[in-house]
């Protein structure tokens, strides 16, 4: 495998060893995520296994580190792929990993570049786009063209 974004990893998972909060970097302590208590000046998480479960309640910022150590990574805060935007995150709610990603620092072991961040919020943004195709093509045409339709008559 030899270009670089393909390359074999023989290092134990996980990958992301440490997120933690750079206080020089928050500009308002007041504002939305800052705001939150898990953001303190001493936030810092570290991964020890290949899995990790945050768990808290509603509102304490579960999607928003996700969301912020995805666009840290480089994916869409939104869910998906580097590059890969099947659908228009632009009505995605309350995305406010970028600006979080903007204070939070990594250690990496390798960073990992390819690969895909989602969340549960991705769904709505899949559903969304699917009404609105729905919209855009209310006789079906594209379904007819894509053999959808011809599968259907033939069964």
């Amino acid at each position: 495998m030899g270009r670089r974004g393909n390359r074999t990893i023989n290092l134990p998972a996980p990958y992301l060893k440490r997120v933690w909060l750079d206080p020089s970097q928050v500009g308002d302590r007041d504002a939305y995520p800052f705001c939150l208590p898990i953001f303190a000046d001493d936030f810092e998480f570290s991964f020890d296994t290949p899995i990790t479960i945050i768990v808290g309640e509603n509102g304490t910022g579960k999607s928003t580190i996700l969301e912020g150590i995805a666009a840290l990574a480089g994916y869409d805060e939104a869910g998906g792929g580097k590059g890969y935007r099947p659908v228009d995150h632009s009505m995605a709610l309350e995305k406010m990993g970028g600006t979080l990603s903007k204070a939070l620092r990594a250690s990496w072991l390798p960073k990992i570049t390819n690969g895909w961040s989602f969340r549960a919020e991705s769904f709505f943004s899949v559903a969304r786009y699917l009404d609105q195709a729905a919209l855009d093509d209310p006789f079906g045409i594209l379904r007819r063209s894509c053999g959808v339709h011809r599968r259907r008559a033939a069964g």
